[in-house]
């Protein structure tokens, strides 16, 4: 399987792989699919990740948002099962807005590549609760990795 290009559903799994133990892991995202200039994920309410107000903290969001985009942006530069740091964009700027916030259920995520240049990818996130209202929206723009010559 080592080197063959993976199907979003199974990026998507991938990642979740190799989230567990780091900060991606901790945050409790679960990526439904990533591959071909998108990805969904979820993310659902625990106390955690709320403050007193009892609402999913807006870093949370934010988080949750960023990290959907660079599920999205990994797969163009290796969408195989090796784990490449090297290959995964970096995150440089990002403009986010909430509009509402919810205290329970889940948030979906979908993050679109809509620029793709030599040295940049510009990904859009929008982020919904359980009954489809839209809590936030991001526009990421991610630094590409090298690409190694040879």
């Amino acid at each position: 399987m080592k080197g063959r290009k993976l199907s979003p559903a199974e990026y998507a799994a991938q990642i979740q792989e190799w989230a567990r133990g780091t900060a991606l892991g901790a945050h409790g995202v679960r990526f439904i699919s990533a591959g071909e200039g998108r990805a969904r994920a979820e993310l659902e309410f625990r106390p955690e990740l709320a403050p007193l107000t009892g609402m999913f903290h807006i870093g949370a969001i934010m988080t949750f948002a960023e990290e959907t985009a660079s599920a999205a942006g990994m797969w163009q530069f290796n969408p195989t099962n090796a784990l490449k740091p090297d290959l995964i964009p970096l995150t440089f700027q990002l403009n986010f807005n909430q509009v509402r916030n919810a205290s329970r259920g889940k948030l979906m995520a979908d993050a679109e590549i809509v620029h793709r240049g030599r040295t940049l990818l510009v990904v859009e996130v929008k982020v919904h609760d359980d009954d489809g209202k839209l809590i936030a929206t991001m526009s990421v723009t991610q630094m590409a990795p090298r690409q190694q010559q040879g």
